[in-house]
């Protein structure tokens, strides 16, 4: 019986030993791996995102870079909101609850390209209050990696399109077609310029020998000579204008003629206040109504008259229209001319005196 006890105490000393191990062995795990004991207090946190990603229970959760709790549960949300749809719960050591505030927000984010996805929360501000035990937290979700590589790829697709295009034009140009590829591989495009060039050369040459106008004009101290002379006289023009007693001289800088012209103005201004209030022979004519049935009437009459005129019909109207009269004006017109010439030639056969004596 006592060996037999023995046995059983040296077993449960292994077993004992064993238990110890593994105790510490689990400790140094989340020593090593930087977990938050199970023995810190801890408080909850809540969040909503879009997609969970590659987030799990037991994902890590940072503040400001440092480990501060994992995250408990991922499951979907009672929201209608697609951004929304995901609720994950977060285990946080009751430590720092004072530096998550209510600015404060947390995001995905993975170590690398393809690295562990975790979570980060960002440090709140002193004068906002301290999210509480089982508050929510702002979430802000980075697009995934299946959008980014989505895009990449559509960044791809435009750049092959844009190649080939661009091949195309390159291939256009080798070959000499389109507006480049003649600028480039067509020699009358390099004939014309050279001509052109040359022709410039000619006309610089030209005109640095004082030959054509511009030449002239350049080489010639004639022109120059005239225009510094012309600047001058209309320098001392200008000085006679300011300051000198002609005519022009008085009328820019005697103030008579302004004050003449202001008067003028002024009496202008009351000539025009008076034909607006009906005062005088002209103001009457502009604003008097009876003046302008008057002339209206004589008008009508004048009209009528006229009317009456071109239809033959009257003195007047026959005058203008009966050619019978000018026949006749013109036949005694002629007679008359007749007679004073004979009268001229001969005025004693008309002038005879007689006197009868009784």
């Amino acid at each position: 019986m006592p060996q037999r006890k023995e046995i059983q105490w040296a077993q449960l000393r292994v077993g004992i030993t064993v238990a110890v191990c593994l105790v510490i062995f689990v400790i140094g795990v989340f020593v090593v791996s930087g977990q938050i004991g199970f023995i810190t207090r801890k408080y909850k946190l809540r969040a909503y995102f879009a997609t969970a990603e590659l987030l799990r229970p037991g994902s890590q959760v940072d503040l400001a870079g440092i480990p501060v709790g994992t995250v408990k549960s991922v499951h979907i949300s009672n929201s209608q909101d697609p951004n929304r749809a995901v609720e994950i719960v977060m285990q946080i050591a009751r430590e720092y609850q004072d530096e998550v505030r209510q600015d404060s927000s947390v995001e995905e984010t993975t170590q690398g390209l393809l690295g562990e996805t975790f979570l980060e929360i960002t440090r709140g501000s002193r004068n906002k209050p301290v999210i509480p035990d089982n508050g929510e937290i702002r979430a802000f979700q980075e697009p995934d990696i299946k959008q980014v590589m989505q895009n990449a790829n559509d960044v791809v697709s435009n750049l092959t399109v844009l190649s080939a295009r661009l091949n195309d034009m390159t291939n256009e140009i080798t070959q000499g077609e389109g507006s480049i590829g003649k600028m480039l591989y067509d020699e009358t495009l390099y004939n014309d310029m050279s001509a052109t060039a040359k022709s410039a050369h000619e006309i610089v040459a030209s005109i640095q020998q004082g030959q054509g106008t511009v030449g002239k004009f350049m080489a010639d101290p004639t022109i120059y000579n005239k225009t510094v002379a012309t600047l001058d006289r209309l320098n001392q023009f200008l000085d006679q204008a300011q300051n000198g007693p002609g005519t022009l001289g008085r009328i820019v800088s005697d103030p008579a003629l302004y004050n003449q012209l202001k008067d003028l103005s002024a009496k202008l201004n009351t000539m025009i206040d008076n034909v607006n209030k009906g005062q005088g022979t002209l103001g009457k004519i502009v604003t008097d109504k009876e003046l302008y049935d008057h002339m209206n009437s004589t008008m009508a009459h004048v009209d009528s008259l006229t009317a009456r005129m071109d239809q033959g019909t009257g003195t007047l109207g026959k005058l203008s229209t009966d050619d019978t009269l000018y026949k006749n004006l013109a036949a005694s017109s002629e007679s008359l001319r007749s007679f004073l010439a004979e009268f001229r030639k001969n005025p004693k056969k008309y002038l005879q005196l007689r006197i009868h004596i009784f």
